[in-house]
């Protein structure tokens, strides 16, 4: 028995001089992938290696590291670390609790990168720490080809365009949505009586448009050489009924300049079937569809690429509004100073043609237990292009005064300040006036003292009053002044104007100056 506890004994003291067994792989980028198991240490398929033996103070051991990124784990690094070189500069010891390190950056993207590290000793490949917020799809979803991704939330492949299927290998058949648009569909150079035929038929693609077109060609002496009318499907609204003048085509002998030939076009678009039975002429007289035109596009991410879309497209027959939605996040504070931005997201923008008014407003809602909330904005209006700006937000006069004087000079923000226009933000539901160093009674400036005045855009109601300060013997007020319709902004900040107030629709491309001090004295 003494001989065995010996042996026992020597063969424990040379097993500790052997490395121990790791679990050794990095994945750099977690997309999902069913090959990427360093995630998920599957047995196996995750290779397991063994360290270097312990030498001295240098105690080697199984470590894994995860990075996460804005809550998205996407690093892992499992393998044999080293007491004397690992992240702990406190100690050559085996770390015997999780530490991780974070770098934060309140106002980029990312905002947080943290690393975690997390240890073991025993028994061998003991470093399977795995995150279970993350899922692998069942295959690699052909991203190799472009055909599709893995959604690692939720474990399901995401397909690209075109393509379907539980790998994204099924190709889609494209099929045109709906029936397809019939308009009467000829030309009187072939066909005599294409000027008055009211015979439709489909349309060779998914062109939503109907036109009618005639094409006169007259000489220097205005004597009409000859006229020719086509009807056709169209993609492209162009006008309900116009003519424009033109310089004849380049082809020989018709461009002779000897003679001078030249082109009056006209041309007319509508979008329901058989509409294009008309002539055209460019008098709108009762056979054409006055078309209602609004501003048409669709932002669903947040991107900001609808915000100043001005660009107008034909609404369908029977739209009678042009509408605007505009949906975003913001922080729920109350301690907000009137020089700090709120924390803000743009959700979407969707400008569109309706075929009924909605009421104008502003709905909110908590978002679960967090500290912020969902605003939905939206607005009908009439009128061609009428859906810019933000919906249910005033437009309001963004200037400031850049002179600093003790007389009556003239001041452009004072006495003519620019036309209102759509503030930079959704959340900007107020028109503001600051204004300062004026006395109190006269509204004139004071000897001595600089005279200032600040229109702008603002999140919050900094509301309407005035206070009085008495410098040498001089009583004078500083003004703030807040409303909420549009270019309501105008004339003074202590006084509301007695006229009524005008409504500017123009765009201004002066630009209120960011975190402007507004203040009541």
């Amino acid at each position: 028995m003494k001989y065995l506890t010996s042996l026992l004994v020597i063969f424990g003291i040379l097993g500790r001089t052997y490395g121990l067994n790791c679990y050794t792989c990095t994945d750099n980028n977690y997309d999902g992938e069913t090959a990427q198991t360093c995630f998920t240490t599957v047995s196996g398929t995750t290779a397991s290696n063994a360290c270097t033996a312990n030498s001295g103070t240098t105690v080697y051991y199984c470590s894994t590291k995860f990075t996460v990124i804005d809550g998205v784990t996407t690093v892992v690094v499992r393998g044999c670390a080293a007491s004397t070189s690992d992240e702990d500069t406190h100690s050559d010891a085996v770390p015997t609790a999780d530490r991780c390190i974070t770098t934060l950056d309140a106002t980029g993207n990312p905002t947080a990168t943290t690393i975690c590290y997390y240890h073991c000793s025993t028994p061998d490949n003991c470093n399977t720490e795995k995150t279970d917020s993350l899922k692998q799809c069942p295959n690699d979803c052909s991203s190799g080809s472009s055909q599709g991704s893995c959604n690692y939330i939720t474990g399901v492949c995401v397909c690209a365009s075109g393509w379907s299927g539980t790998d994204c290998t099924t190709a889609v058949t494209s099929t045109s949505s709906g029936s397809s648009r019939k308009c009467v569909q000829c030309n009187s150079e072939i066909d005599s009586g294409c000027s008055t035929s009211t015979t439709s038929v489909d349309c060779p693609g998914t062109e939503a448009y109907c036109s009618t077109r005639t094409s006169t060609i007259f000489d220097g002496s205005d004597a009409v050489i000859r006229t020719v009318t086509t009807k056709a499907c169209t993609a492209d609204f162009k006008a309900v009924d116009q003519c424009v003048f033109n310089d004849i085509h380049s082809d020989s002998p018709i461009s002779d300049t000897s003679v001078g030939y030249s082109e009056f076009n006209c041309f007319s678009t509508c979008d329901s079937n058989d509409c294009n039975t008309n002539t055209a002429d460019g008098v709108i007289n009762g056979n054409e569809a006055v078309l209602l035109q609004c501003v048409v596009c669709s932002d669903t991410t947040g991107s900001g690429t609808c915000n100043t879309d001005t660009t107008r497209k034909a609404c369908p027959s029977g739209s009678t509004h042009c509408k605007h939605t505009a949906i975003y996040h913001i922080f729920d504070r109350v301690d907000l100073s009137y020089t700090a931005d709120p924390g803000y997201d743009l959700v979407s923008v969707v400008r569109e043609c309706a075929t009924a008014a909605v009421s104008s407003g502003c709905t909110e809602t908590s978002v679960e237990s967090l500290s912020f909330k969902k605003v939905t904005c939206t607005e009908t209006c009439q009128g061609d292009g009428c859906n810019v700006g933000w919906p249910a937000r005033p437009e309001c006069i963004t200037c400031s005064s850049h002179l600093v004087y003790d007389t009556d000079d003239y001041d452009q923000c004072i006495e003519n300040p620019p036309m209102a226009a759509a503030c930079t933000y959704p959340y900007e539901a107020y028109c503001v006036i600051q204004e300062s160093g004026i006395q109190k009674g006269s509204r004139k400036s004071v000897e001595g003292y600089p005279r200032r005045i600040t229109r702008g855009c603002f999140h919050s109601d900094i509301g309407t009053a005035c206070s009085t300060y008495t410098p040498r013997d001089t009583e004078m007020e500083s003004c703030n002044r807040t409303c909420t319709t549009d270019g309501c902004n105008v004339g003074s900040g202590g006084l509301m104007p007695v006229v009524t107030l005008l409504t500017f629709f123009l765009p201004s491309s002066s630009l209120w100056i960011a975190h402007t001090t507004l203040f009541l004295n």
